[in-house]
């Protein structure tokens, strides 16, 4: 999914540089290149504050900074354009200094206005942007304020566990500012907006966008990164995204040598790669079985149907109970992911494991279990076709829907499809495309209805629970099975709901680890009892490489948590 360039303005750039970012790589690289990837979808915008699926996430954070992240090395707090911090007042402030001297790409300095101004857009309900979260501590503003050009503040209401990581995108300020001040920060950096007016803070800067075809993006000449012996990065001089129809086509262009790296989904693409790497028909590595991914994957049932009724059935806790009887988790290791994958029962990713519990309410594989709580509801006959009927003769019929060309979660849904049908469930299955499934799914209507029945799906995963909170809490942007409208609580809330909220907001104002890991492990424990989303399973971790491109972790050092490189900024084409 990138690309590489290298010039000779790069190392004009980096002498400018008063404070450049030092990037530690694990080898020694090399300017210029192209870095190749695959995605299944196009993006859906190019707008921050918009954004909230990693068809657009992937490559915005290619061109916006963000203050602070996790060293790879060792999963530290480190700078990114924050240079240095200070923690004052028992930690409830933090002084962040900026670093002096970055640049967005149009020559206008990245200073404390556009820290401040993007904190402010972000935080602010109207906007309604994906990292909002991040900025509300129980309920209480976390204050961010300019104290000289170079220099922010953030005070935190209530002690902060992640509070040295920043990880939200900084926006130009001489950009949005106007519009956010008009309402009208959604209608900037759209996909038909020209990508020449679309300036970078980070280490790549858009060049194209062709819809269904690809995304290019060159390095920013402005870019505030050194490698260790002060050279600017980035080394590549072109990331490029291009498009494909599903991941048996993404397998296609890796196996041709036409894509750098890939993550292979089960056994079957394992084997193709290896056979390919034997043949000689492919200069590469792969590592089966390396991790446990950290993205999780569910079914969602929409709590807010325009459909009472329906709406009606999926709050029902017995309703998804025997939902999750129907997941035959076992088939869906072997056939979906041929054998390489585990059960998932939590919300916490499984190779997490200061948070992670295998210790939750499970739920085996049993349509008998499954009609049982069915036939609680009231649907205890089946009609002349077979499927299940209430006391009023309406047949339990829903939709289904996945992303189109996720072949994965295609073969999921199927399985699940299947055996519901099997004790009497009308499912109607079918793939859509992504971008549509993510409207569908985030984009209520003014009275809060939506217009699906389900939806399979999944979550990026992360190493600290804090991060998901726009997920779990009642105003959070991905409430997915129960969302407010415009940031808001949704107006019909289960009790366990609230609970979550609580813990979720006890667990990012608790700084004893093992506490911490106490309130976690009680929050998976109230999901899996109520199962607001139906976990199903976890594909294993089987990256591989195209032999073309450095930079890269030894098998070693692979993890599923950072992936196969420290920073993309130090990968590089070795031809």
């Amino acid at each position: 999914m990138r690309r590489i360039l290298v010039l000779s303005m790069l190392a004009l750039a980096g002498l400018a540089l008063a404070q450049p970012k030092v990037f530690k790589g694990v080898e020694a690289g090399k300017a210029g290149g192209n870095y190749r990837v695959t995605a299944i979808s196009d993006p859906r915008t190019f707008n921050p504050f918009v954004a909230r699926e990693t068809s657009s996430t992937d490559v915005i954070g290619l061109f916006l900074p963000y203050l602070t992240g996790y060293n790879p090395y060792d999963l530290k707090p480190e700078g990114y354009l924050a240079q240095s911090w200070e923690v004052r007042n028992n930690g409830l402030t933090v002084i962040f200094k900026l670093r002096q001297g970055a640049k967005w790409s149009d020559g206008q300095p990245i200073d404390a206005d556009d820290v401040i101004f993007s904190a402010t857009a972000h935080a602010d309900p109207k906007v309604n942007s994906n990292s909002r979260s991040s900025f509300i501590l129980d309920g209480q503003p976390i204050k961010w304020s300019k104290v000289d050009q170079y220099t922010v503040r953030a005070d935190f209401p209530k002690p902060y566990a992640p509070s040295l990581i920043q990880g939200w995108y900084i926006a130009p300020e001489h950009i949005f500012g106007e519009a956010y001040k008009a309402g009208k920060i959604a209608e900037l950096w759209t996909l038909d907006t020209p990508v020449n007016r679309i300036i970078s803070g980070g280490p790549f800067m858009l060049e194209s966008y062709s819809k269904g075809e690809r995304v290019v993006l060159r390095r920013n000449p402005n870019y505030w990164g050194v490698d260790d012996k002060n050279s600017p990065v980035a080394y590549l001089e072109r990331y490029t995204f291009t498009t494909v129809s599903d991941l048996n086509a993404s397998l296609a262009k890796f196996l041709a040598g036409e894509s750098d790296l890939y993550a292979a989904a089960n056994a079957d693409q394992v084997a193709q790669i290896l056979e390919r790497i034997r043949s000689g028909g492919l200069k590469g590595e792969i590592f089966p079985n390396a991790d446990v991914t950290t993205g999780t994957n569910f079914i969602v049932f929409n709590w807010n149907h325009k459909d009472a009724n329906k709406a009606k059935l999926f709050r029902q806790v017995k309703f998804r109970r025997a939902m999750a009887h129907l997941m035959d988790k076992k088939s869906m290791i072997e056939v979906a992911l041929g054998g390489l994958g585990q059960p998932q029962w939590s919300p916490i990713s499984i190779p997490v494991k200061q948070f992670f519990t295998d210790d939750v309410a499970k739920y085996d594989y049993s349509p008998q279990k499954a009609a049982a709580l069915l036939a609680e509801l009231g649907f205890r006959k089946k009609n002349a076709q077979g499927f299940l009927v209430d006391a009023a003769g309406k047949v339990l019929e829903f939709n289904l829907v996945t992303n189109q060309g996720n072949n994965i979660r295609e073969k999921i849904a199927q399985i699940f499809a299947e055996d519901a049908r099997k004790i009497g469930i009308k499912v109607n299955y079918r793939p859509i495309d992504f971008n549509e499934l993510v409207r569908q799914l985030t984009q209520p209507a003014a009275d809060g209805t939506r217009d699906f029945d389900a939806i399979l799906i999944g979550l990026t995963g992360g190493i600290e629970p804090a991060f998901s909170r726009n997920v779990w809490q009642l105003n959070g942007s991905l409430h997915a099975w129960n969302l407010g409208v415009g940031g808001q609580a949704p107006k019909q809330i289960e009790s366990f709901e609230v609970l979550i909220d609580k813990l979720m907001t006890q667990g990012a104002t608790t700084l004893d680890p093992a506490k911490r890991r106490e309130i976690y492990v009680q929050f998976q424990k109230v999901v899996a009892e109520n199962v607001p989303l139906i976990y199903t399973v976890a594909p294993a971790y089987n990256p591989a490489r195209n032999a073309r491109i450095g930079g890269l972790f030894p098998k070693g050092q692979i993890n599923s948590i950072v992936g196969q490189y420290p920073y993309i900024e130090t990968v590089f084409a070795k031809e």
